[in-house]
């Protein structure tokens, strides 16, 4: 045995010589592997993996999925959340407007925004916008719905914008003196490539915006998005040219009213001045500016309203986005749980690396003893973890890449109604992000190997074959399955919880009958508004369409179900009755009949309630409970606050309870009032239909009818039960994912428990021969691999399901109907993991129990 001394003498001294090197000087320092070193070890890495094909692409697949999932849920979070504006100096925008107690933020009204842009000191411009308004637009005879933004002319200079055609709106076509409007129009890029294929010669065309021409004068650069995170300004024109798509030529009629706030505003900071400067400087200057443009000739609640109005200044870097309230909580709870699946991916992946290092003893002892150093092998080792990590990040990458857009489309498509798009090309945040994870997870998964296999015994390992140098992985492989059961509980429990929220809202009844109801969009032909005979025109066409085949009734109302609630605050007459915010619907005879609403008491709107008829509503049984508790509901009066046109309406009948736009509000109480006694707020409204036909052929149908009439036409169709999808889409995102998110936690949970039973095993060949050659039975084999299965099994289901309740308070408040502790839940991932352990620990027992004495006693 003197050669291994001479071995492990010599082995010592070259693993002082690659920790340390000595320099001229006689000190000694730090040794750092050379490029050439680098680079061996990378070649080295790759021979090893191309030996064992199977395991590099399940260990490159499981990362790809994994890092895929984070890259993807962090690239939204990056477009929607974190991303600024792609202007110059975007941390110079400041964003600000008139605000009504913790209502969402509003907009200015023009006297104000000029008053305001006049008093500031902080400022070096401001500027304003009238955005995120769906008009029609008529393109060669063709009519859409777009996206029509109206802006201040230093807009586009102020984010610093350049055309790609032609030029964008600027300051002299914003002359606030001007008795007539310039009428031209700047088209988005997409919009541009869209309706004219990217024509160059757009320039001079004249298209139509609600029946006014506007001439194209430019076409903005490809990714403008202008103030917004998510909206597409399609089509910009003019502030000034604003009331043409009312009909009306008159600027100063926009100018002088104080009380119509349209206009959202935002200021560039000057360089030395600071946002909380700004913020300070505006709230002090606000109340005299909104006192004295208070109208005199308000009604009093109106000018209650008015009064209050308080100034909110908020950083405008990011932009404004519809979304961004709604989905950051979600989507950064998306992104931990995406975590805790890449952390099961690791630990996984070093459970499998473990078994690899175990069988490859031999070798390792062999290096070791011919001179290589514990930290040249634990380099070697992580060299190869992180060329797996780095294909799994490649791959991951262009994973994310499809992934994002699709999630992108599938939110923006549901939540808008116009063209949207988020921002979602890879920026510096996202690269270092998705860096950071490749050299995370090689380390993370390939540490623990490293480490467990140059610990031990060279002279042990060089006595013996490698298939016998460890009877199992020992305690550090048991503990990585506990580990990995535990975080697998974790995350099958969220998607249990947010599965179980989803099928609890699918189940909710509304209080109306969704099924077969078909939505149509009613918006005006150029012109069709005019002179309308509104109660006759909507009367004929309800009887019209009421009698194309397949339809059973028909009605329209001034809203969506299931969409975008309407809330007004309302008392009855006498003092006793009280007050309280209730739903409101604007709604024509046939709306409650066509979505199964039915009259309690009383009678519901006829077409004889016109503008020549007493003011009369209909209530809902709980409003009318709540209002006037032992007192007959039918004959009281009703005042609904914020409008003067709806004082003193007289209840004329009770229908059932139903929640018409938020369906997680359980009989919300409700006021309707018939829009044929006010004429003028009749349009733009939704056509319903109860039908038992197919929707595409009723559709057609509905189209063609409107259509003949020659005053309105439909811009798109939809059943309400699709709208209800619509409304909980935040809870059908979180369902789907965390349901692929658990699938692929439970796949990696398996698939490493199973990895590591059927390893022992193999290890144990020899001593299962000999209790078989002793007189153990089969069975008795099969018990054993089973209960060290169910025995870390166990360990692991009770750490993860302490963790599972820890973790559901996190999303307590993103659940309906469902505790955070839901038993049913825990009971069912229990359930389901345990019956993965024993299918992973079965298949090795198996194998182990028809193990040949024999042949197991020679088994080398």
């Amino acid at each position: 045995m003197s050669w291994l001394k001479q071995l492990f003498s010599r082995r010592r001294q070259n693993r002082l010589s690659e920790v340390f090197a000595t320099r001229q000087d006689g000190r000694k320092v730090l040794h750092w592997p050379s490029p050439d070193d680098f680079f061996m070890d990378v070649r080295y890495g790759v021979r090893v993996l191309r030996k064992n094909p199977g395991f590099a692409v399940v260990a490159i697949t499981s990362l790809a999925l994994a890092i895929g999932a984070n890259t993807a849920i962090f690239s939204l979070l990056n477009g929607l959340v974190l991303r600024a504006l792609p202007v110059p100096h975007p941390e110079q925008l400041v964003r600000f407007g008139a605000q009504s107690g913790d209502e969402p933020f509003v907009a200015l009204s023009f006297p104000l925004f000029e008053q305001i842009g006049s008093d500031q000191k902080v400022f070096s411009s401001t500027f304003g916008w009238w955005g995120d308004r769906l008009s029609t637009v008529e393109i060669n005879g063709a009519l859409s719905r777009n996206d029509i933004w109206a802006v201040t002319g230093n807009f586009y200079s102020e984010l610093g914008a350049t055309p790609e055609l032609g030029r964008l709106i600027g300051p002299e076509d914003e002359d606030l003196r001007a008795t007539s409007p310039t009428p031209i129009a700047v088209l988005a890029y997409n919009f541009w490539q869209r309706h004219y294929g990217g024509d160059r010669n757009v320039i001079g065309k004249v298209l139509k915006i609600e029946g006014a021409a506007f001439t194209i004068v430019g076409v903005t650069r490809s990714g403008f998005t202008g103030v917004s995170a998510d909206r597409l300004p399609e089509i910009t024109i003019p502030l000034t040219a604003e009331p043409l798509l009312a009909g009306d030529s008159d600027v100063q009629k926009l100018l002088r009213r104080p009380d119509v706030f349209l206009l959202e505003a935002a200021g560039r900071l000057k360089p030395s001045v600071r946002f909380e400067e700004a913020q300070a400087q505006l709230e002090s200057i606000w109340p005299a500016i909104r006192d004295a443009l208070t109208p005199s000739n308000l009604p009093p609640a109106a000018r209650s309203r008015f009064i209050g109005l308080h100034i909110k200044v908020e950083p405008g870097e990011k932009g404004a986005s519809a979304l961004r309230k709604q989905f950051t909580k979600p989507l950064y709870v998306l992104l931990a749980i995406s975590g805790l699946v890449l952390l099961v991916a690791c630990v996984n992946l070093a459970t499998l690396m473990l078994s690899r290092a175990a069988a490859r003893s031999h070798e390792i002892a062999v290096r070791i003893a011919i001179g290589a150093s514990r930290a040249r092998l634990i380099r070697q080792t992580l060299t190869e973890s992180i060329l797996l990590s780095v294909a799994g990040t490649l791959a991951g990458f262009f994973l994310a890449y499809w992934w994002s857009r699709t999630l992108a489309g599938f939110i923006l498509g549901q939540f808008f109604n116009a063209p949207a798009q988020l921002n979602l090309a890879p920026d510096m945040r996202v690269l270092a992000s998705t860096a950071a994870v490749a050299i995370m997870t090689g380390v993370l998964f390939g540490l623990a190997p490293a480490w467990r296999a140059t610990r031990e015994d060279p002279n042990f390992a060089l006595q013996r074959n490698a298939q016998k140098f460890s009877r199992s992985t020992g305690r550090l492989g048991k503990s990585l399955i506990v580990t990995q059961v535990a975080l697998s509980l974790v995350l099958l429990a969220a998607a249990g919880l947010f599965i179980r929220t989803l099928k609890k809202l699918r189940t909710i009844e509304p209080g109306y009958q969704a099924q077969g109801v078909l939505d149509a969009s009613l918006y005006p032909k150029p012109g069709g508004y005019k002179n309308l005979d509104w109660v006759n025109y909507y009367q004929e066409l309800t009887a019209r369409v009421s009698r194309l085949p397949g339809v059973e009734s028909a009605g329209i109302a001034k809203m969506s179900l299931g969409w975008r609630a309407w809330k007004e605050d309302i008392r009855g007459i006498e003092a006793s009755d009280g007050g309280a915010k209730v739903d409101f619907a604007l709604v024509m005879p046939g709306f409650f009949h066509t979505v199964g609403i039915y009259p309690q008491r009383g009678r519901v709107f006829t077409w004889r309630d016109d503008d020549k008829a007493s003011r009369v509503a209909v209530v809902s049984q709980s409003l009318a409970k709540k209002l006037f508790a032992g007192r007959e509901p039918i004959g009281q009066r009703l005042e609904i606050t914020t409008e003067p046109r709806w004082q003193k309406v007289e209840i004329v009948g009770i229908v059932s309870d139903a929640s018409l736009y938020d369906i997680r509000e359980h009989a919300s109480p409700t006021v309707y009032v018939p829009s044929t006694q006010y004429g003028e707020i009749m349009g733009w409204s939704q056509l319903m239909l109860r039908t038992n036909a197919a929707p595409v052929a009723i559709a057609n149908a509905v189209r063609q009818t409107v259509d003949s009439l020659g005053h309105e036409y439909v811009a798109k169709t939809h059943m309400v039960v699709e709208t209800i999808d619509r409304s909980i889409l935040r809870e059908r995102l979180f369902a789907i994912l965390s349901a692929f998110f658990g699938a692929l936690a439970l796949l990696l949970a398996g698939v490493g428990l199973y990895g590591l039973m059927a390893y022992n095993v193999t290890q144990r060949t020899q001593e299962i021969g000999v209790r078989m050659a002793l007189g153990a039975a089969r069975s008795d084999v099969l018990s054993m691999i089973l209960r060290e299965t169910l025995g870390m099994t166990s360990v692991g289901l009770a750490l993860g399901l302490a963790g599972a309740l820890s973790a559901s308070q996190l999303v307590a408040n993103m659940l309906y109907g469902v505790s955070a502790q839901d038993p049913v839940t825990l009971a069912a991932v229990t359930l389901v993991l345990t019956t993965v352990a024993v299918v992973a620990g079965w298949i090795p027992a198996r194998r182990a129990m028809r193990v040949d004495p024999m042949v197991a006693l020679r088994y080398e």
